[in-house]
């Protein structure tokens, strides 16, 4: 019995994990300011998790500490070991990076794609393939964003309703 709770309890938690890295969270914020607009995006993490993770760096740096003085071995802490130290003072060190885009000067831009299905609008320059990706929570607040592209856009930007497959990266 005792077997089969521990095969429940580590699958639970790596389908936890699992469904932690598939379905990362991107935040996204916006500033729109009269010259163009800007966004800030980076990937959600729970609150815990940058002590999470300096707490497993310093855990694997005692571990192995705790072993070589057991051993008596000052050699244990060459080859992968100094590897795996590496690798734990970059979780100590570790951030979440934060990404900035901006777009170019308003007058600049002739197209603008409308995704209703993503609730998304891009704005290009004169290339189509490219442009300013703007992803929205709801409708209405996609619906205020055009209404302000329609006032600092030049006049003859062409509006485009279409589905798309855009990825800001």
């Amino acid at each position: 019995m005792d077997s089969s709770y521990q095969v429940v309890t580590l699958t639970g938690a790596a389908i936890y994990i699992i469904a932690l890295g598939v379905r990362q969270k991107t935040i996204f914020n916006y500033t729109l300011k009269t010259d163009g607009a800007t966004v800030e995006y980076y990937l959600h993490y729970p609150d815990f998790a940058s002590s999470f993770f300096k707490g497993i760096a310093i855990f694997v740096m005692l571990v192995f500490g705790f072993v070589a003085v057991l051993t008596g071995s000052l050699l244990f802490l060459v080859g992968p070991v100094a590897m795996a130290f590496i690798a734990a003072i970059k979780l100590l060190n570790w951030e979440n990076p934060v990404h900035h885009r901006q777009t170019a000067p308003w007058h600049l831009h002739e197209f603008v794609t409308v995704d209703h299905r993503r609730l998304m609008v891009i704005i290009h320059c004169d290339d189509i393939t490219t442009g300013f990706a703007a992803r929205f929570p709801s409708k209405a607040l996609m619906d205020k964003y055009l209404a302000f592209l329609r006032e600092v856009l030049p006049a003859n930007a062409e509006y485009i309703e279409k589905a798309t497959n855009w990825y800001q990266g």
